[in-house]
């Protein structure tokens, strides 16, 4: 009972921060882009490091690496594709 204010009043400062960090982020809002490219092959993932450099992993048996620094105007056939 010795440290019962200190105990209260701990968990009233903590339950206050954690309140105003909840209010102070703001809410982001994510949007779904599919990309127009001349690949021409179903995609499996897509990564992209920036606007210019990203890379592609395709569909199925078929499926190759392809990555793009040009902001996917152009495409180029990854030396390690598996397909």
């Amino acid at each position: 009972m010795k440290y019962a204010r200190y105990t209260i009043l701990f968990g009233i400062l903590v339950s206050t921060l954690i309140a105003a960090w909840v209010l102070a982020v703001p809410q982001a809002e994510w949007k779904v882009v599919l990309p127009k490219t001349n690949v021409g092959e179903k995609w499996r993932m897509a990564a992209f490091n920036d606007g210019s450099f990203g890379f592609t992993g395709g569909a199925g048996d078929v499926g190759k690496a392809r990555y793009t620094s040009d902001g996917a105007k152009t495409w180029a056939t990854a030396d390690s594709s598996g397909g």
